[in-house]
C-alpha cells in the first residue's frame, strides 16, 4: 500500500513538485483504489531534511533517517501520513518552511524569533546541548580561551546567535568560520581552516573523533529540539506529533526509546583475558610520568624565583591599570615616577612622556598651583588627606571634579617620602546626578518645575506663613481647546505651543513667583507675599492673571487657531490651609471659569464649595440610581408626513426619592464622567430590546422602530459590540427595528476604530442615527465613509426655524445634503404646525416634538393610537 516509506527526492520549487506529483499519485491511486483498503494513506506531507547526522539525514534512497527521521517515520506510518523528502540546507530548510513551499521540518531548535515566524508543536522530541570541539594538540578549557580564535559555526544556528553574544559580552575577539554543516565544520579544523567547531553534542559524540576532534569543557545552550511545520500546515498534524511522543515517553519500552538507544554510540568492551596487560602499560606509563615529572619540577625551580618578580611586576601593572582611577606616584619634587593607563587616556600621552614632568605641563597654572599645594601639604605634614579637587587640563575648558586620596610613600629606609595619589572622577556623575534631579523635578518639555517641585514649594511657602501671616495665591491656568491644537494640527503642534506658553509666563511673572506644568494643558503660578490684606492680595492677583490671559490670547500658532485660557484663582494666608485643599478650591474656580465660557478668570468662594459638595452627593445617589430601580425608560413617538408613527425614541430619566426629577442634562454628563454611563447604558439597550421582543407578536407594534442614545464612553467599550450582539441574541429582538443614535464627536474620536465597530453591528441588522447634526464638527468625511441610515436635525435649529433665516438656510442644505446620500431626515423639537409645513415643503417627512407627543412611560404611549 502506499506509506511512510514512499519517500522521494523533490525539486526545490514546490509549485512544481505538486503539479508533477499529483498527476503521478493521481495515476496510481486510482488504480489502487479498486483493491487497496480504506485505510490508505489520507494526508502526504512534504519534509524538509539537511544533513545532520545521527539526527538526521536522508540515505541514498531518499529515506528519512536519523533519531528524528525514524521517529517521524514511525509516527506517518502510524497516522497513514505519506511523506515527501526535499534535501537542502539548513537555512534554505528554514526559508522554504516559512514560505510554505515545505511541511514540515525535523531537528529544529525552538527560539522565540522562529515561533514567530514558523509552527512549533508543544512536546519536545529530544533536549540536547551544543559543545566546542578542538583537534588534541589544542587546549580550550573556557570561552575566554576563544581569544584570536577560529571558531567553526554553522550560519544561521542557534549556536552561532549564542557564542556571538557571549563573546561580544566579554569583549572576546573571535574570528567566525561559517559552514554549512557539522561535517564540513569538523573537516575545517581537522585541515586547520579553523581552530575549533560548534555542534550539538550527539553529532559530537558520533562523529568528532572521526576527524581527530575532541570535546572542550565548554559546553552551553542546552536546546529543545521540535518538528517545525510551515504556518499553513492544519494544527491537527501538530497535535498527532505531540500526541504520539508523550504516550511514547511514558513507556520506558517504546519505540521511541529503541530508537535513541540504536543511534547513541555505546563504548566496546574490552576482552577481560587482556585485563592484566592494561594494567601493566598503566603501572609503566605511570613510573615514566613520575620520573619525567621530577625532572621537570627540578628544572622549574631553578627559573621560579627569576620569573616570580617579573610576574609579580606585571600583575601589579595589570591590577593598576584596570582599577577605575588614576593612580600615580610622584618624587619629593613632585615630578611623576609612575601612572597607570587610565591617567595616561586623562592626559592623552604615552606613559614616557608623563614621566619625568610637573602638573603645570598638564594642567591650567590655577589647577597646578591648588595641586601642588596640596601635594607639599602632604609631603610636609606626612599625613593622608582626602579631598575634592576642581581641574582644569590644559587646551579644555571643561572643569573636572575629582575626589582624591592622597598619602606620603616611604621607598627606602632614610629616602626623603614620595607621594602616592588615587585621583577618582566625579565630573560624569555629577552631571548625571544634576539630570537625574533636573529629570525628577523639572518638566522634560517646556523646562518648567513639575508638580513635585511645585508641592515641595507650596509646602515652603506654606510653612512660612506660619509666622509671618501674609497672603499667596495659586492660578491655575487652563488652555481652551487645546484638544482641538492636538486633533486638527498635530501632537508636535500642540507641544510647540505649550512651550511657546511657558515661556511667555514665565517672561509675565516676577522672580520672586513660581510657575509650573501642572498636568497636560494646566500651568500653576503662586504668588508669594502679596501683603497682609485680602483685598489687596485680591487685586494684585486679579491684575497678575488678567495679564496672563491677555498673553496667552496673543499667542498665535502656526494656523493662526485662536488661543485663549481660563483660570481659577485661590488665596491663602496659612492658617488653617492645606496645600491640597488651596490647589482643590483653585480648581473649583478654574471649573467655574471654564463653564463660563473660558477666557476669563474666577476667584474660589464658598458657593463653589457648596456647588462641588452638591455633585458629589448627586454622584453618589447615581451609583444606587440602578440598583433601587430609580431609573425609567420614557419614550417620544417619531412620525411619517402622513402622521402614522414610525418608531420612538427611548429617553433616559431619573426620579430620586428626594430630589424628584432630575434633568438628564444634570446626570447623564456626571454618569460619562465617572463610567457609570457603561452599566446605565447596559440596562437602557436590555430595555430597548426587551421592548421590541413584546412588540414582534403584535400587528400594531411590530413595525415600529426605537432609537436609542448611545454614549461615546459606552461606544468605545472593547466589549460594546460582544455585549449587544449577547442582548439581542438573549432578547430575540429583530435588530433591524434598533436603531443606535450617535453623535458627530463619537465619530470623529478614533474614526477607523468607530467605522470597523459600526460595521460589524451594521452586518447584525442595527441601523444608525446621527444625532444633533449641525452641532459638532460638522465633518462631512465620515457622512460618506460610515454605515448611517438616519440624519437628526437639531432642535436648536428648529426652533428658530420660521423668524432666522440662518437657520432655515442650515435646515434646508441638510436636508438637501442627507437626500443626496440617501439618509431619512429626522426633525427634533417640531412644536409647531408651521413648522411642521415647512418641513414638508422641503422634503423632510419625518418628525419628532411636543406636536405630536410628550416623553411618556411606554404604558401611556399609545393610548391614543
Amino acid at each position: 500500500m502506499l506509506g511512510t516509506l514512499g519517500i522521494r527526492l523533490l525539486p526545490v520549487r514546490r509549485a512544481a513538485l505538486r503539479s508533477s506529483f499529483r498527476w503521478f499519485a493521481g495515476t496510481i491511486l486510482l488504480g489502487a483504489w479498486l483493491w487497496a483498503p480504506v485505510s490508505l494513506a489520507s494526508e502526504t506531507l512534504l519534509v524538509g531534511v539537511y544533513h545532520n547526522p545521527p539526527k538526521l539525514f536522508a540515505d541514498e534512497h531518499g529515506r528519512l533517517r536519523g533519531i528524528l527521521g525514524e521517529l517521524l517515520t514511525v509516527i506517518a506510518d502510524e497516522e497513514q501520513w505519506h511523506l515527501e523528502s526535499l534535501p537542502c540546507e539548513f537555512q534554505h530548510c528554514l526559508a522554504l518552511l516559512e514560505q510554505g513551499e515545505i511541511d514540515l521540518l525535523p531537528d529544529v531548535a525552538w527560539s522565540e524569533e522562529r515561533a514567530q515566524r514558523v509552527a512549533f508543536h508543544r512536546e519536545p522530541v529530544m533536549h540536547s546541548w551544543s559543545q566546542l570541539y578542538q583537534r588534541d594538540d589544542m587546549n580550550v578549557e573556557a570561552i575566554l580561551d576563544l581569544e584570536q580564535m577560529r571558531v567553526a559555526v554553522v550560519k544561521g544556528t542557534v549556536q552561532q546567535d549564542y557564542l556571538a553574544a557571549v563573546t561580544e559580552r566579554f569583549d572576546i575577539s573571535v574570528t567566525w568560520v561559517l559552514v554549512n554543516s557539522f561535517s564540513e565544520g569538523f573537516q575545517a579544523v581537522n585541515n586547520g581552516e579553523a581552530d575549533l567547531m560548534t555542534s550539538n553534542h550527539l553529532f559530537g559524540e558520533w562523529r568528532a573523533r572521526d576527524y581527530g576532534l575532541r570535546e572542550t569543557p565548554v559546553i552551553f545552550q542546552p536546546i529543545r529540539l521540535f518538528y517545525a511545520a510551515s504556518p499553513q500546515l492544519s494544527e491537527n498534524v501538530l497535535d498527532r506529533i505531540d500526541t504520539i511522543i508523550r504516550e511514547w515517553k511514558r513507556d520506558a519500552d517504546s519505540i521511541y526509546f529503541d530508537i535513541l538507544r540504536a543511534w547513541r554510540a555505546q563504548p566496546l568492551s574490552v576482552p577481560l583475558s587482556a585485563t592484566w596487560v592494561w594494567w601493566s602499560v598503566g603501572l609503566l606509563t605511570l613510573l615514566l610520568i613520575l620520573a619525567l615529572g621530577g625532572n621537570v619540577l627540578l628544572k622549574r625551580r631553578v627559573n621560579l624565583n627569576k620569573e616570580q618578580l617579573s610576574t609579580n611586576e606585571t600583575l601589579l601593572a595589570t591590577i593598576l591599570d584596570s582599577v577605575d582611577a588614576h593612580v600615580y606616584i610622584k618624587s619629593p619634587t613632585l615630578e611623576y615616577r609612575y601612572v597607570n593607563r587610565q591617567l595616561s587616556e586623562l592626559f592623552g600621552l604615552s606613559v614616557d612622556e608623563i614621566i619625568g614632568k610637573r602638573d603645570e605641563a598638564f594642567f591650567d597654572s590655577a589647577s597646578a598651583a591648588e595641586i601642588s599645594q596640596v601635594d607639599r601639604e602632604v609631603l610636609s605634614t606626612g599625613q593622608k588627606i582626602t579631598v575634592e579637587e576642581h581641574n582644569v587640563l590644559q587646551g579644555d575648558e571643561r572643569v573636572r571634579t575629582f575626589l582624591s586620596i592622597k598619602m606620603p610613600l616611604v621607598m627606602g629606609k632614610e629616602k626623603t617620602p614620595s607621594l602616592c595619589g588615587i585621583s577618582t572622577e566625579l565630573t560624569d556623575y555629577l552631571e548625571m546626578q544634576s539630570r537625574t534631579y533636573h529629570l525628577a523635578f523639572y518638566d522634560a518639555l517646556t523646562g518648567l518645575p513639575n508638580r513635585r517641585l511645585l508641592m515641595e514649594s507650596l509646602v515652603t511657602v506654606a510653612e512660612q506663613k506660619d509666622s509671618e501671616r501674609t497672603f499667596s495665591a495659586v492660578l491655575i491656568i487652563d488652555l481652551d481647546n487645546f484638544s482641538l491644537v492636538n486633533d486638527i494640527q498635530g501632537h508636535e503642534s500642540g507641544d510647540q505651543l505649550l512651550i511657546n506658553v511657558a515661556q511667555q509666563l514665565q517672561q509675565c511673572i516676577s522672580k520672586e513667583a513660581i510657575v509650573a506644568r501642572f498636568s497636560s494643558d494646566e500651568f500653576v503660578v503662586l504668588l508669594n507675599v502679596l501683603g497682609e490684606q485680602q483685598s489687596e492680595a485680591a487685586l494684585c492677583a486679579e491684575r497678575v492673571a488678567r495679564q496672563l490671559l491677555e498673553t496667552v490670547s496673543l499667542l498665535r500658532n502656526d494656523r493662526a487657531l485662536p488661543i485663549s485660557a481660563s483660570i481659577g484663582v485661590a488665596l491663602f494666608d496659612g492658617t488653617g490651609h492645606s496645600m491640597n485643599s488651596v490647589l482643590q478650591q483653585a480648581d473649583m474656580a478654574l471649573q467655574h471659569a471654564k463653564a463660563a465660557g473660558g477666557n476669563t478668570l474666577r476667584f474660589f468662594n464658598m458657593d463653589m464649595q457648596t456647588s462641588v459638595l452638591e455633585r458629589a452627593n448627586l454622584e453618589g445617589d447615581l451609583h444606587q440610581a440602578l440598583a433601587r430601580n430609580e431609573l425609567a425608560l420614557h419614550y417620544q413617538v417619531q412620525v411619517d408626513h402622513q402622521g402614522v408613527t414610525v418608531g420612538v425614541e427611548a429617553l433616559l430619566r431619573w426620579y430620586h426619592p428626594q430630589r424628584g426629577w432630575v434633568p438628564p442634562s444634570t446626570f447623564i454628563p456626571l454618569a460619562e464622567e465617572n463610567g457609570l454611563i457603561v452599566p446605565i447604558g447596559y440596562w437602557v439597550l436590555q430595555s430597548a430590546c426587551g421592548q421590541l421582543a413584546k412588540w414582534v407578536n403584535q400587528p400594531a407594534y411590530s413595525s415600529l422602530t426605537i432609537s436609542v442614545n448611545v454614549s461615546s464612553v459606552q461606544f468605545q467599550q472593547p466589549e460594546f459590540v460582544r455585549d449587544l450582539e449577547g442582548l439581542l441574541a438573549q432578547t430575540q429582538a429583530p435588530p433591524g427595528r434598533l436603531v443606535l443614535e450617535v453623535t458627530e464627536s463619537l465619530l470623529m474620536r478614533e474614526p477607523t476604530r468607530v467605522r470597523n465597530t459600526m460595521l460589524k453591528l451594521r452586518a447584525q441588522g442595527i441601523r444608525f442615527a446621527l444625532d444633533d447634526f449641525g452641532t459638532g464638527y460638522s465633518s462631512l468625511s465620515y457622512l460618506k465613509r460610515l454605515p448611517l441610515d438616519e440624519l437628526k436635525i437639531d432642535q436648536s435649529f428648529i426652533r428658530e426655524l420660521l423668524t432666522d433665516k440662518t437657520d432655515a438656510a442650515i435646515v434646508d442644505t441638510t436636508i438637501l445634503l442627507a437626500v443626496s446620500l440617501g439618509l431619512t431626515v429626522v426633525a427634533e423639537g417640531v412644536e409647531k404646525k408651521e413648522q411642521l409645513d415647512w418641513l414638508k415643503g422641503h422634503g423632510c417627512y419625518r418628525y419628532q416634538g411636543y406636536l405630536f407627543g410628550r416623553p411618556t412611560p411606554i404604558e401611556y404611549l399609545f393610548e391614543a393610537y
